[in-house]
């Protein structure tokens, strides 16, 4: 087992007109990144036309900045520029909207994937900025976990808890069948093993993908004792492009994956 002091990890932050949440990230990264762990920041910028660029000069001695080759390239592919640049055991795949909160939660990840052969992928617990616990492990999704997506209220809230696995205990571990790509923690090997994110989705619905794919070779396990906020916008609730983005990418994922109704 390699050992904490000679850990290596390599971080990937994709930006998209991120002004608003990207410096607060790696101010946390950079804040919290423990000593006694090798790191390399990426950040992969698919284009931004907003203050974003100026932003990621600021931290220009600690992070590796690379341009996408043609403008938005979509979340999956933009982090699979970096797959080949990757000189780490463990990647840590990270939105431009999270904190890290503490020094420990890294390595606490980083020592589960190394203790445990049979996980591949480890994800922490998520707190809003208030530190609510966000529900994001979820089960597979249905056509009916589709259909009840967008309806208002408390309407199908059982079932809508049921998804988002609120029958788990969230103190302990648990194994995750779609994990949140806002931070994820991947063994290295592995991730070039799957050839990272299915580049056939733009955005939305490439993390339950690779949980998938990860799942069939391996396990993805969430650890409670690893903890970041995250700044949670859910955009295709608010955005009809969005939206239908939303559900392009999902009826692209059942028909990769067969079309379970419940």
């Amino acid at each position: 087992m390699t050992a904490l002091s000679m850990a290596k990890i390599s971080i990937g932050i994709v930006t998209y007109n991120n002004e608003g949440t990207i410096d607060g990230t790696l101010e946390s990264l950079i804040t919290h990144l423990p000593d006694d762990v090798i790191s390399r920041i990426f950040v992969i910028d698919n284009g931004s036309t907003d203050r974003t660029i100026e932003i990621l000069a600021k931290y220009q001695d600690h992070i590796t900045v690379i341009h996408s080759p043609r403008g938005n390239i979509g979340y999956g592919a933009a982090n699979n520029l970096i797959i080949n640049q990757m000189d780490s055991d463990v990647h840590l795949i990270v939105n431009p909207d999270i904190k890290l909160v503490d020094s420990t939660s890294i390595s606490i990840l980083y020592r589960y994937l190394m203790d445990h052969s049979d996980v591949g992928m480890a994800v922490p617990r998520i707190r809003d900025e208030q530190g609510v616990t966000q529900y994001l492990c979820r089960r597979n999704p249905t056509f009916l976990d589709l259909a009840i997506r967008y309806l208002p209220g408390n309407a199908f809230q059982r079932r809508k808890d049921f998804h988002c696995m609120k029958d788990m205990d969230y103190n302990t571990s648990f194994d995750v069948e779609f994990a949140s790509g806002c931070f994820m923690a991947i063994n290295t090997e592995l991730f070039r093993q799957i050839r990272g994110f299915d580049e056939s989705y733009f955005l939305y619905v490439e993390d339950a993908d690779l949980t998938r794919r990860v799942n069939q070779i391996s396990r993805t396990v969430y650890v409670p004792d690893a903890v970041v906020c995250h700044s949670w916008a859910r955009a295709s609730y608010k955005n009809l492009k969005m939206t239908r983005m939303h559900l392009k990418s999902l009826w692209r994922y059942f028909r990769k994956w067969g079309f379970k109704f419940k």
